[in-house]
C-alpha cells in the first residue's frame, strides 16, 4: 500500500498535468479551425494564394496547425521545407532571367509538329473555332479553368500530405519535383519557345485566346501577389516543355503502385490537363509531349538512385 506522501505527490502531479492535457486537446481542435478561418479571410480579401511564396507559407502553416500533438516536429518541418522553397524560388528568378524577346523564341517546329498531328490544322486553332465563344464561357470552359488552376496547388498540397504521413516518400517526391523543375529550366534556357497564344499574335498561325485568364476575369477571382516576384521574373517563352503537363504525369508515375483507381483518376487528370492546355491556348501538343517525356525521364532517374520505397 502506497504511503500518504506518495499518494499526495501522485495527486499533485496529476493536477499539474491536467491543464497541460486540457490545453493540448483544445489546441488540437482550435489550431486547424483558426487556420481554415484565416485562410478563408485572406482568400476572400486578397485572392487565392497561388504565388509560390504565398502558397508555401500557407502550406507550412497548415501542416503545423494540423500537427499540434507532434509540435516537436515543427523544427524538422522548417528544415525540410525552407531549402525546398529556396530552390524553387531560385528557379522562379532564374526562369525570368533566361527570357528572350518573343521574336527570338522558337515556334515553327511546334506548329509544324502540331499540324502534322492535326491533319494540316493546329489543334488549338481547330478546338477554339469549334468550342470557344469569346465573352460567353460555356460549362466546359469553367471546367478547363478549374483543371488549369490545379497546377498551382496539386503538387505542393500533395507534398504537404506526404510530409505529414509518409516522410521518406516526401523526400523522394520533393527530389522528383525539384529535379523536374530544374530540368525544365535548362530547356527554357536552351530552347525558348512561344506558346500558341503568342504565336497567334504573329502571322505564323491564326489568332487564339488564352481561355483560362478569360474565364478567371469573368469569375472575378483574384490572386494574392507574390512578395518576391514581379514581371522581371516572368518568362512568357518558357513553353517547351510544359510543366503544367509534366506535373500530372509525375503524380501518376509516383503513385502508380497505389492501386487501379488512383491510376485511373490520375491518368484522367493528366489527359484533362493536356486538353485544357491545348484548347486553352497555353501549349502546343509538342510542348505537352516534351513535358511527359521529361517527367518519365526524371521519374526513372530518381527511382534509379533512390532507396525509398
Amino acid at each position: 500500500m502506497a504511503s500518504e506522501p506518495a499518494v499526495a505527490a501522485d495527486a499533485l502531479s496529476a493536477q499539474s498535468k491536467a491543464p497541460t492535457g486540457w490545453l493540448r486537446r483544445q489546441l488540437v481542435f482550435a489550431a486547424p479551425t483558426a487556420y481554415v478561418a484565416a485562410l478563408t479571410v485572406v482568400t476572400i480579401s486578397w485572392g487565392l494564394p497561388v504565388a509560390r511564396d504565398q502558397l508555401f507559407f500557407w502550406l507550412v502553416l497548415g501542416i503545423a496547425a494540423f500537427s499540434v500533438p507532434a509540435w516537436r516536429s515543427w523544427g524538422g518541418l522548417l528544415l525540410e521545407w525552407l531549402p525546398l522553397f529556396a530552390l524553387l524560388a531560385t528557379y522562379d528568378r532564374l526562369r525570368g532571367a533566361v527570357s528572350v524577346a518573343s521574336g527570338q523564341a522558337h515556334v515553327d517546329a511546334q506548329i509544324a509538329f502540331d499540324k502534322a498531328l492535326g491533319g494540316g490544322e493546329v489543334p488549338t486553332v481547330w478546338l477554339q473555332e469549334h468550342l470557344w465563344h469569346a465573352g460567353h464561357a460555356r460549362w466546359y470552359d469553367y471546367a478547363v479553368w478549374a483543371v488549369y488552376l490545379t497546377h498551382f496547388f496539386a503538387v505542393w498540397v500533395t507534398a504537404a500530405v506526404l510530409w505529414r504521413i509518409a516522410r521518406e516518400r516526401f523526400r523522394r517526391y520533393a527530389a522528383t519535383a525539384v529535379l523536374l523543375s530544374l530540368s525544365a529550366f535548362a530547356t527554357y534556357w536552351a530552347f525558348p519557345a512561344q506558346p500558341p497564344w503568342m504565336a497567334g499574335e504573329s502571322i505564323r498561325m491564326a489568332s487564339v485566346d488564352r481561355i483560362a485568364p478569360e474565364v478567371w476575369g469573368q469569375l472575378g477571382v483574384g490572386t494574392a501577389e507574390s512578395i518576391y516576384e514581379n514581371r522581371d521574373f516572368v518568362n512568357p517563352v518558357a513553353a517547351m516543355p510544359s510543366l503544367h503537363a509534366a506535373f500530372p504525369l509525375m503524380l501518376l508515375l509516383f503513385f502508380w503502385s497505389a492501386g487501379r483507381w488512383i491510376r485511373l483518376a490520375l491518368g484522367l487528370y493528366t489527359l484533362a490537363m493536356a486538353f485544357a492546355l491545348v484548347y486553352g491556348g497555353e501549349h502546343f501538343i509538342a510542348d505537352i509531349l516534351a513535358g511527359w517525356a521529361m517527367a518519365l525521364a526524371v521519374h526513372w532517374v530518381v527511382g534509379r538512385f533512390s532507396r525509398a520505397p
